[in-house]
């Protein structure tokens, strides 16, 4: 009786800690609706090797700005490129950090902002057309989203800034089983890999460093504990079945 007892009181244990609380699943659980939350400023990012930019020559001429744009007639930013076109018709930055401009000739961007990047290619473009005006967009803005999110991959981003709840969105959200309290996001820097831990239960996100993505973050959502445990329990369950299999054939032996 007590062997049963023990054995019962062992399964109802399993069964509630494998259970989630609903307090697991919140976002922000200490923010109400007159609480004022200091925010992060959106980083300037820094153009680094590889990055792919669409750069636009806007001009009163229709010829120099389809030369110079557009030659093929794809207008690889629109909706729905894919990454190839993306690449065959954006201007990449090379291992020296320059970009190979139709009739402008090479403009050093790396280690500039976008908007840095747009004045140098400004003057170049000023000492041989009147009137011409610059668009400079980066076009390689990616992020990575792996562990416990609902798709896993890579989301593409052609906005200005994209923090970090944008991003989990975009992959349907973090699952039922992803700890929202340990999220860590990897930044490649030219000095090496930053990491930040978020808590996105926490309203200290918002003021956090890697609350705003930058072009090629990795962001890594970490299970809950007591996932691990969901996942043995077929194992433990057989354990504990052997374990009271081989005590009832004891009792029956032993009473004979």
């Amino acid at each position: 009786m007590k062997n049963k007892l023990l054995i019962t009181l062992v399964v109802v244990s399993m069964v509630f800690a494998s259970c989630n609380r609903r307090s697991q699943l919140l976002y922000m659980r200490n923010i109400d609706e007159t609480m004022d939350v200091p925010f992060a400023t959106p980083p300037s990012y820094k153009l680094g090797v590889g990055d792919i930019l669409h750069i636009q020559l806007v001009t009163h001429s229709p010829e120099i700005s389809m030369a110079f744009n557009n030659p093929t007639g794809i207008q690889y930013m629109s909706q729905g490129r894919d990454e190839s076109s993306l690449y065959l018709s954006g201007y990449t930055v090379n291992p020296d950090g320059y970009v190979q401009l139709p009739f402008l000739g090479e403009a050093q961007v790396k280690g500039l902002t976008l908007d840095e990047a747009r004045t140098i290619i400004q003057q170049k473009t000023n000492a041989l057309y009147r009137d011409a005006s610059v668009i400079v967009k980066l076009a390689s803005f990616k992020v990575t989203l792996v562990g416990e999110v609902r798709r896993p991959g890579v989301i593409k981003n052609y906005n200005d800034n994209l923090n970090i709840f944008e991003a989990i969105a975009a992959v349907g959200d973090i699952t039922e089983n992803g700890d929202r309290q340990k999220v860590l996001v990897v930044r490649p820097t030219s000095e090496g890999n930053k990491t930040y831990r978020l808590n996105l239960a926490d309203k200290s996100a918002f003021a956090s460093e890697g609350f705003y993505l930058l072009p090629n973050d990795v962001v890594i959502v970490e299970p809950i504990g007591n996932k691990v445990f969901q996942m043995n329990i077929p194992y433990i369950t057989l354990t504990f079945t052997s374990i009271s299999t081989m005590i009832l054939l004891y009792n029956f032996i032993t009473k004979l």
